[in-house]
């Protein structure tokens, strides 16, 4: 359920942004246009993006003095502005930004392609130990992008599809492409071409002729050669020409490259390999779809354990909080009890001492006063006795 609903939402301003936008291609080193024109709105700014997210131009106002970008021409309603010399670092997405009572953006891609190369025709001849050889031709074209359209052209006008094998360069972009055909059998007069196609060519072609006359003449002096010294077996000639060159070659090397290069038979037809690579295209486009929907799962469940994590930190935390509560109330309530009782003993000490001092001044007052009477006792005595002396 949980995918279904993010395949949607992510779908759904996808769609949005692929309906509102223009597609432009332009071969390399042309000049580009962007043109963005709205209705009329009050007070509204127009604002070119670059695939990077930079502005180019605000109005009128470039971003950088001396940037290749140029103003064309600015209104209330249009902004233009060209680019010369494109190369391959500026394809991507541009965006035109109109800001009035609300955004309006419009997506512009830019696709840039790069023509290929005049190609280049080898010559390979394999000799087999049970005596079997044939011819491989190879042919050759570099950087383009995309990869372009390789076929072989024969003589009596049929064009067919040879081994096709793409190098990708350092950027990623931009490949050197390679075609192989094998060919048994062949006449002095017969020619090959060597055809590529392109969409920066525009309908037109590439061709690079290859012709058996040199490879027969090579391979008849190469035959009279033992009839005229016994040891031009053992020592090669000297090569008249690249084919010769190829064909006195070690057999293994031949072998092991022939190997690597997938061939084709001449009687395959053009509408078989376009099947195939549609297939490919095809297969390619699945792998990719599985790959990001696999991201975008493994997305999808970082962030549920994520929040997961950051639930159970939650009730961890209002755990202690209600334990710390807890127990400041409770230290609060033993305090305030340990206050009233220190203050009752204090109270009670402060009476007992209160009664001790009474207590004790009693007794010194009447010890104070029966002292006071024993001396008036004897002072009686005294006088009492000293006129019974005198009479």
């Amino acid at each position: 359920m949980w995918w279904g609903v993010l395949s949607l939402l992510s779908w759904v301003p996808l769609q949005a942004a692929l309906l509102n936008m223009e597609t432009i291609t332009v071969e390399e080193g042309a000049t580009l246009t962007l043109n963005c024109a709205t209705s009329p709105a009050k007070n509204a700014s127009l604002q070119w993006l670059a695939p990077s997210g930079f502005t180019i131009f605000f109005n009128q106002h470039p971003a950088l003095k001396g940037s290749k970008y140029q103003l064309l021409h600015h209104s209330a309603t249009q902004l233009s502005i060209r680019m010369p010399n494109v190369t391959l670092q500026d394809e991507g997405v541009y965006k035109c930004l109109q800001y009035g009572s609300h955004v309006r953006t419009k997506h512009v891609k830019v696709i840039v392609l790069v023509t290929p190369f005049r190609p280049t025709v080898e010559a390979l001849v394999v000799r087999r130990q049970n005596g079997d050889k044939h011819v491989v031709l190879k042919c050759s074209t570099e950087r383009s992008k995309p990869p372009p359209q390789v076929t072989w052209l024969l003589g009596s006008g049929l064009e067919v599809y040879g081994g096709l094998h793409h190098e990708f360069e350092a950027d990623g972009k931009t490949c050197n492409t390679t075609s192989t055909l094998v060919v048994h059998t062949y006449g002095r007069n017969s020619t090959v071409h060597c055809v590529i196609r392109h969409k920066g060519l525009e309908g037109r072609r590439l061709v690079a002729p290859f012709g058996f006359e040199d490879l027969v003449a090579d391979q008849e002096t190469a035959s009279d050669a033992p009839e005229q010294s016994p040891l031009s077996s053992q020592a090669p000639q000297e090569p008249t020409s690249m084919v010769s060159m190829m064909e006195n070659s070690s057999i293994q090397e031949t072998d092991k490259k022939e190997k690597k290069h997938a061939t084709q038979d001449p009687d395959l037809t053009t509408e078989a390999s376009a099947r195939y690579i549609g297939l490919e295209r095809r297969k390619s486009g699945i792998l990719l779809l599985t790959l990001v929907s696999f991201l975008i799962f493994i997305l999808f469940i970082i962030v549920q354990l994520f929040i997961m994590k950051l639930r159970k930190a939650h009730v961890i935390w209002k755990k202690e909080s209600e334990i710390s509560e807890q127990t400041l109330e409770s230290y609060r309530s033993r305090s305030n009890n340990e206050e009233t009782s220190s203050s009752q003993e204090n109270s009670s000490q402060s009476k007992s001492r209160h009664c001790m001092n009474y207590i004790t001044r009693l007794y010194s007052g009447a010890k104070t006063k029966r002292k006071e009477k024993a001396q008036h006792w004897k002072l009686e005595g005294k006088h009492s006795r000293v006129p019974e002396s005198i009479v």
